[in-house]
């Protein structure tokens, strides 16, 4: 269905969409607790458990034809950054309502241009196929040492453009009906250091989407290089970030046509005490201006919440989302945003190394956040695992949602000194309790569940179309996975909600959507950014419960406007267009 907006009225064109109804199922619960020492602290976490999990995937990459396999460079000389690994791209690049994939690669260093080891597209034929296209897309003439892949439609033109965030200097491709072109130098993207990931905005409310860059630190190869881990042993690991000289992250201003400057510091986010990795642009306190949050590695984790005057004002200090519950800052990797507990707005969840816990952010609004992940019962499972790409995405499409996070430890030969530990680590899905707490269902939801991966980026969206979230996960030094939703949704429906903006920018980034539905709201946005390295599926994939009809439907605009619709039925795509 596509909706033209206007302040009053409204055309219609319908699309029929088939869908499966059938009566929910009711699952039986039992309560136990866990308690963990947390040095001095002893927290005590409450889990629902149910007799099975309500999430099930299913691993298709190979029978779908994707078979990238991720080419970190690592070596015995462990040069820092093929530690990270590199992350995914879900992109619609030849607009025919199917999401394709692009897969960010690395390389060893230094990086031989002509190497083989490229970013890899694949071109979502549908029926459960994909194929290589990338060298006829353009993306394939030149290799890189590639973290993060961002995509966004920079010029409003309808197609999606792609920014690789690279050790090195980044690029930047115009998309021009599925063929890209690299503007790298003459649009003034070209930035040369260390970026992980970034995330497209319209900072300044123009209509225009900028970029927000995070760079994780100034360092050269092979000067910066040090021996990390047991000299006496000849034993190297993989040297701590304190040993990194951190840099600024950076934001571009578009100036249309294909052009950006450097804003960072005149729009007061030019802080160079920090490591970043992962990156969020969303409304964070519900003014229609959006925000900026990024994770940094063993540095708080910064906030900067929109002025609306083309400044932000600094709140990392007083957030309560730079730090843990306890006070420490901790190694900040993964980061996305969404509301949990019906209250309209996000929470942020941030990955972090072994032994630290991912943490979990209750937003109290007007710029506050709480720890909140004992309560929530994230704790005691991802204690012992590095947490790389996350998601918070409703993927039993019940209205709350769930969390995955990708695993997996930095080294793989610490066994070496006597540490039992593992670089393949477990993969953890929680399922969201009607916004009370989460329930760790890993175990129940599908063999790569049972097995342990080297997980590094992940993305997320509605790849096969069938109304539910599908997951994409890069994996260091291995092939990718790709898990196709087998959920049964147990009755649930869904909204699958495609956000064009005409004063806004076209890709609609900095919308919030609202939700009545059988007297719970539901909140969503479309956010610039999040998980780590990756950009997920354009469209807002709504679960709504067993409910058929939705009542109320409101989308705020990042243009301050507001468009609603009503007794709006489920099980269909919408095409949302900006009054």
């Amino acid at each position: 269905m596509t909706i033209y907006l206007w302040p009053v009225a409204f055309c219609i064109s319908l699309i029929s969409v088939g869908c499966s109804r059938q009566q929910p199922i009711q699952k039986p619960l039992t309560e136990s607790s866990k308690s963990i020492e947390m040095g001095s602290e002893t927290i005590i976490e409450f889990h629902e458990t149910t007799i099975d999990s309500p999430i099930k995937f299913r691993e298709v990459a190979n029978s779908w034809g994707i078979d990238f396999r991720h080419v970190s460079g690592m070596t015995p000389e462990k040069i820092v950054p093929t530690a990270n690994g590199s992350g995914v791209a879900v992109i619609d690049y030849n607009n025919d309502g199917l999401m394709d994939l692009y897969f960010a690669q690395s390389s060893p260093i230094p990086v031989n241009p002509k190497a083989e080891n490229t970013g890899k597209l694949f071109r979502n034929n549908g029926v459960g196929q994909f194929q290589d296209v990338t060298i006829e897309s353009g993306l394939g003439l030149i290799t890189y040492f590639t973290h993060g892949a961002i995509a966004a439609d920079i010029d409003n033109d309808g197609d999606t453009d792609l920014y690789l965030c690279n050790f090195g200097k980044n690029v930047l491709f115009m998309n021009s009906g599925g063929h890209f072109t690299d503007i790298s130098t003459t649009s003034g993207t070209d930035y040369d250091g260390w970026s992980s990931s970034a995330a497209f905005l319209d900072y300044d409310g123009d209509g225009l989407l900028d970029l927000y860059v995070s760079t994780y630190g100034d360092w050269k190869y092979p000067q910066d290089n040090r021996f990390c881990g047991d000299l006496k042993k000849n034993i190297r690991l993989y040297c701590d970030p304190k040993e990194i000289r951190p840099a600024p992250d950076v934001l571009f201003k578009n100036l249309g046509s294909g052009k950006f400057v450097d804003v960072s510091a005149k729009a007061g986010i030019n802080r160079a005490d920090g490591h970043g990795f992962g990156v969020i642009a969303a409304d964070f306190n519900q003014d229609n201006l959006t925000d900026i949050y990024v994770a940094n590695d063993q540095d708080p984790n910064f906030l900067f919440i929109n002025r609306g005057n083309g400044t932000f004002e600094d709140l990392t200090a007083t957030s309560g989302a730079a730090l843990d519950g306890r006070g420490h800052a901790q190694a900040g990797m993964g980061v996305d945003a969404e509301d949990l507990n019906g209250d309209g707005y996000p929470e942020i969840i941030v990955t972090n190394f072994a032994n630290e816990s991912n943490t979990l952010y209750r937003n109290l609004g007007q710029g506050l956040f709480m720890d909140v992940s004992a309560s929530w019962g994230i704790i005691s499972a991802s204690l012992p695992h590095v947490g790389w790409g996350t998601t918070l995405s409703d993927f039993d499409m019940d209205g709350w949602p769930d969390l995955y996070v990708a695993n997996g430890h930095l080294d793989e030969n610490r066994h070496l000194l006597g540490e039992n530990v593992k670089q393949e680590q477990p993969a953890l899905l929680f399922h969201n309790h009607n916004g009370r707490r989460f329930e760790n269902i890993s175990s129940k939801s599908g063999s790569y569940f049972a097995s342990d991966h080297v997980g590094r980026g992940i993305t997320w969206g509605d790849l096969d179309n069938d109304g539910d979230l599908d997951l994409v996960i890069s994996h260091k030094d291995k092939f990718a996975a790709v898990l196709r939703n087998d959920s049964t949704r147990r009755g649930t429906h869904w909204l699958r909600l495609k956000l064009v903006g005409t004063k806004s920018n076209r890709d609609a980034i900095g919308a919030r959507v609202e939700i009545e539905v059988d007297g719970q709201k539901i909140t969503r946005m479309r956010k610039g950014g999040c998980g780590l390295m990756s950009t997920h599926d354009p469209r807002l994939i709504i679960g709504l419960g067993a409910t058929e009809i939705v009542r109320s439907l409101k989308v705020y605009w990042p243009s301050s406007k507001i468009s609603q619709l009503s007794q709006v039925e489920t099980d269909q795509d919408l095409v949302l267009i900006e009054p």
